[in-house]
């Protein structure tokens, strides 16, 4: 969808925990190709998910599920504030990790 709209688009969500590709390595696809875009983590998981697949910090906008409308838009409005150079990068994963 990215490719299609050519970077044009202005909120990634992405869950963290996927069958076959979790949501960090999909984010460190996107931002390879689109190092300004913005991103929003998702999961039914605590945030501290998002550093056991990768991540180097929790300062990356987060919504836990469930989640009602008004918090889905406080975060979506958050994700959507942020400057472009305070997207969270996902760190490398070491291969002596499992």
């Amino acid at each position: 969808m990215l490719s299609q709209a050519r970077g044009r688009v202005d909120l990634v969500m992405v869950d963290v925990v996927m069958p076959e590709c979790d949501g960090v390595q999909l984010v460190r696809r996107i931002l390879e190709e689109w190092p300004g875009q913005r991103i929003l983590y998702m999961s039914a998981h605590p945030a501290e998910v998002l550093m056991q697949h990768g991540l180097s910090s929790l300062d990356a906008p987060f919504l836990a599920k469930p989640f009602t409308r008004d918090e889905v838009l406080a975060k979506v409005r958050e994700a959507l504030e942020r400057r472009h150079s305070e997207v969270s990068r996902p760190i490398e994963r070491r291969k002596d990790r499992t």
